[in-house]
């Protein structure tokens, strides 16, 4: 598919509401968003009513933007349905950016990039002050880090798959892959055996889904992955608008303990409003799993809490 497309300009925002359509299938194109230092490739799904917000969503390491695109039950579509625009960016390092330099993949220069691309969608959607931010695990701790850059200040970020206290084990594994390579490709058995959670909770195609997902990981944010617990006190303490956190109930990656639970949100002393939720029946890609859709309705439950007030 093409990525050389760029998002129309809506000349200014539209606030009145009209009747969702539900019914009819929403189509989701491709993007292409000026970054500054990156021209970013993506995915945008628009909904037939006029639009209602602006929800932007980052993907975590080793998937790209096609995470948030697997049809009606997903963010894309179902946020569509539900009358907001919604934006899947490939983060540097995925999508038309997989051959850039190396030096755009930390956490930092994708935070300042993706900053951008941020505020270039919604400048040219006419959305400035009605953006809800969305990230999944490197994309969460990203999204994070973005709350605090974009030029107009966000109304929400919801973010999932991420912690403070590592499965135990987990971190060393990730630490002892760090290499002189450009990216880490990971065998689809052994992602999975990561990602989901036990067999009742997901589908056979949903691993197979998975499988078809994967991506290689850009080394230099696997490299800033395993210092995240250093830097999420600092990330999250300067979060200054509503916070929305899950963790899945049986996340291979991160704890989901009520301590743990609690040692995450307390980190964020400067955000209005944290929520903190243990989402039951489900591993660390949530979006992957059988409750998938049930997730996408919590977090568009909390776009609408967020561009209500």
């Amino acid at each position: 598919m093409s990525h050389d497309v760029a998002a129309p300009r809506i000349n200014q925002p539209i606030r009145t509401q009209k009747a969702l359509d539900m019914t009819t299938p929403i189509p989701v194109t491709d993007i292409a968003v000026d970054a500054g230092e990156l021209r970013l490739s993506g995915r945008i799904a628009r909904p037939h009513t006029e639009s209602r917000g602006l929800v932007v969503a980052l993907h975590g390491g080793t998937y790209d933007a096609g995470y948030y695109d697997r049809g009606p039950g997903s963010l894309l579509e179902l946020g569509a349905q539900l009358g907001y625009t919604v934006v899947a960016l490939d983060r540097p390092g995925y999508g038309s950016t997989t051959s850039c330099d190396p030096a755009v993949l930390s956490f930092p220069a994708q935070t300042r990039i993706l900053a951008a691309a941020v505020d270039t969608i919604a400048g040219d959607l006419g959305r400035t002050d009605d953006v809800v931010l969305v990230g999944h695990s490197i994309g969460g701790m990203i999204a994070l880090q973005v709350a605090s850059h974009t030029r107009d200040p966000l109304r929400g970020v919801e973010v999932s798959g991420l912690g403070e206290f590592w499965q135990p084990g987990l971190r060393e594994m990730w630490a002892s892959m760090i290499s002189d390579a450009p990216a880490l490709v990971l065998p689809p058995e052994a992602h999975a055996h990561v990602m989901f959670g036990p067999d009742d909770t997901h589908t056979v195609d949903q691993v197979e889904l998975n499988a078809r997902l994967l991506r290689p990981l850009p080394m230099p944010e696997l490299t800033d992955v395993v210092h995240w617990s250093t830097a999420l006190p600092s990330a999250a303490a300067k979060v200054a608008v509503p916070v929305s956190l899950t963790l899945a109930e049986h996340d291979n990656i991160w704890q989901s303990s009520a301590e743990a639970r609690d040692a995450l949100a307390g980190h964020f002393t400067s955000a209005p409003t944290v929520r903190m939720d243990l989402f039951r029946h489900a591993g660390h890609s949530i979006e992957l799993h059988s409750r998938a859709r049930a997730y996408a309705l919590r977090q568009l439950a909390f776009v609408e809490e967020c561009l209500s007030v």
